[in-house]
């Protein structure tokens, strides 16, 4: 039992509940005890749960429908205005202190089975982000099952992003970043990621081209500053490619548009990089000749592929990735 990290993020572990099997905790938080806070679950098999409760008792109810495992339990008091900041604090420092927690957002990997490995085994996906071994789209086209009035809804998009001068430079840049940084791009496709077509975000001021989500953030977004034409694109990627203090430096002499920042996205976890170019020359030999990048743009992806499913899915352009695809 790791005593000392429990006592480290704020519980006291010699305070500990034992809540196994039970339904409830009414008799261990009477209405005349404050429930509002910071709760620590820790489960049969070794695992562990933060999350925050306004009512503690609703809250361990809640849970122990989806979990009959509970078995420990502990809290602390924490105001309402700021169970959002300590919630966050007390999960990446857990990570950070090899506290196995299950919690899908502010952390960066997801421990025990997941929808992504029903069509890509964890073998596979190892592999492929270890050894850099492809995973198979053989057979699968989806594309060509999709009803049309899927396949229209963002066609004046397509077609009006189509006209764009240099569409040719940014369909390269696409198939470069689908086909390197995602894993079986075609069966994990609507389901794992979704591209967007010139959405609206941002519209009056910098317009996008394309937007390619996965999970429930944008981890590649391209389009131009409305004032200037001048074109902006950030990736999201992992601190893998961080061997040593030099790595920067020689990335900033190489790519002089070559911005770098600390990434702040809910369900990245802690480890999270914003890259941003406003040269897609530049951009586009990044994608073709850094393989370290690479692996951090793909070791970010599966990251969030194996927390679940996009939820931008509806905004899908299935015309933008059949022709950049082909």
């Amino acid at each position: 039992m790791p005593a000392d990290i429990i006592n480290g993020l704020g519980f006291k572990f010699d305070e500990v509940l034992d809540v196994k099997g039970r339904l409830s905790i009414s008799d261990l938080f009477p209405k005349s005890k404050k429930r509002c806070g910071i709760y620590l679950l820790n489960f049969s098999d070794n695992t562990f749960y933060i999350g925050q409760a306004i009512d503690a008792v609703k809250r361990f109810s809640q849970h122990r429908k989806n979990y009959d495992n509970i078995v420990r339990y502990w809290f602390i008091e924490v105001r309402k205005e700021d169970l959002n900041e300590v919630e966050e604090r007390l999960i990446k420092n857990a990570e950070a202190e090899g506290l196995l927690i299950i919690n899908k957002t502010f952390v960066s990997s997801i421990i025990g089975d997941t929808d992504l490995d029903l069509i890509i085994s964890p073998t596979e996906q190892n592999n492929w982000l270890e050894n850099d071994i492809e995973v198979s789209n053989d057979g699968y086209d989806l594309y060509a099952t999709v009803e049309t009035k899927h396949k229209i809804k963002y066609r004046q998009n397509f077609d009006k992003l189509k006209l764009v001068e240099n569409y040719q430079q940014l369909k390269r840049i696409l198939n470069l970043y689908i086909k390197k940084c995602l894993p079986a791009f075609k069966k994990t496709e609507l389901s794992f990621w979704a591209l967007s077509c010139m959405p609206s975000t941002n519209i009056g001021t910098y317009p996008r081209c394309f937007c390619m989500n996965v999970n429930a953030m944008e981890v590649f977004v391209l389009g131009y500053e409305r004032k200037t034409k001048k074109p902006f694109t950030f990736i999201i990627l992992t601190s893998l490619f961080l061997d040593n203090n030099e790595e920067l430096d020689r990335l900033f002499n190489n790519y002089k548009t070559l911005g770098a920042e600390q990434s702040k996205y809910r369900a990245a976890g802690a480890d999270q990089i914003r890259f941003h170019f406003s040269d897609l020359d530049e951009l586009e030999t990044m994608l073709l000749t850094e393989p370290k990048i690479i692996n951090s743009i793909k070791e970010l992806n599966l990251r969030l592929m194996r927390k679940g499913g996009t939820i931008y899915s509806p905004f899908h352009c299935f015309d933008l990735a059949k022709d950049v695809l082909e």
